[in-house]
């Protein structure tokens, strides 16, 4: 499952994922080589031309051109007039909207953070001298009304490290094939059939947005031959309690780092109301 979540980026619109944990777990394998509409910015410094629009030779940035951009490194990564870039990338993250000078941009990029986390790999989890997970982020993203815009959060610490004996053997899917199947599921919207199968009265809206978003990139992965259709009980339960564990790991850092807003999320306040099979 966390495999497939590294993958919901590419079939679910402004989606925001971030992934820390140790190296060799595929991070920068999976979103430089699954599609050709992920773009790769390797640390070093972001630029809001290269990111977002270039004033001087007026031609969009990458986000928005491509389907998903991954910042590699992101401990490492420099953002160019950081108040400025992590103001508007931060709006994006909201509103799929960006402004450069006096023009407005919509896109449907989705934003992932990845990068290393020391870690325990035989308790399989973060090194406990971290006093939250986002720790190793640069100082400029260590801003809650940033990181409460990112929608899950992939414990890399989980995921095993790539071994000659883990390659598959035989025939499998050509990436460019896969590719355009990840931008066809991209165009279906499923968040309403989510929306129709549960009750998330209790949660705040931007909890539910998180939650609907990673349920519905996974119900596009698991049943692609199925989407658009309703979902049954048995088929969505799982993933919507799969969505809020990962939604729950993003939150319970921002209450370490601002207990006054973030503590006390009420994270069982759902209830799946479809039925348990297809009328």
């Amino acid at each position: 499952m966390l495999m497939l979540l590294r993958l919901v980026p590419f079939v679910e619109s402004n989606y925001n994922l971030i992934e820390l944990g140790p190296r060799e777990t595929g991070k920068t394998y999976t979103f430089r080589n699954t599609s050709n509409r992920s773009f790769v910015v390797s640390g070093g410094k972001a630029t809001p031309a290269t990111l977002f629009y270039n004033k001087g030779t007026r031609k969009l940035g990458v986000i928005g051109l491509k389907h998903v951009v991954f910042f590699d490194e992101i401990a490492n990564t420099r953002f160019d007039d950081a108040e400025s870039s992590i103001s508007v990338l931060k709006d994006y993250m909201q509103t799929g909207k960006f402004s450069r000078g006096d023009q407005e941009f919509s896109a449907q990029c989705s934003i992932v953070l990845g990068g290393n986390i020391d870690t325990d790999l035989e308790r399989k989890q973060a090194d406990s001298t971290y006093r939250h997970l986002f720790e190793v982020l640069p100082a400029e993203l260590q801003d809650t009304a940033f990181l409460d815009r990112i929608h899950a959060y992939v414990p890399g610490w989980e995921m095993p490290k790539i071994r000659p004996e883990n390659y598959a053997t035989g025939y499998g899917f050509l990436t460019d094939d896969m590719a355009e199947v990840f931008a066809e599921l991209r165009r279906r919207n499923v968040q309403t059939h989510v929306s129709a199968c549960v009750d998330m009265k209790g949660m705040t809206g931007r909890n539910q947005d998180a939650i609907k978003k990673t349920a519905a990139g996974l119900l596009k992965l698991l049943y692609p031959h199925r989407t658009p259709e309703p979902m049954t009980r048995n088929e969505i339960a799982p993933l919507i309690d799969f969505s809020v564990e990962m939604w729950k790991r993003v939150i319970d850092q921002l209450a370490i780092m601002k207990p006054e807003e973030f503590r006390g999320v009420d994270f069982h306040s759902w209830e799946i109301v479809c039925p348990s099979v297809i009328r």
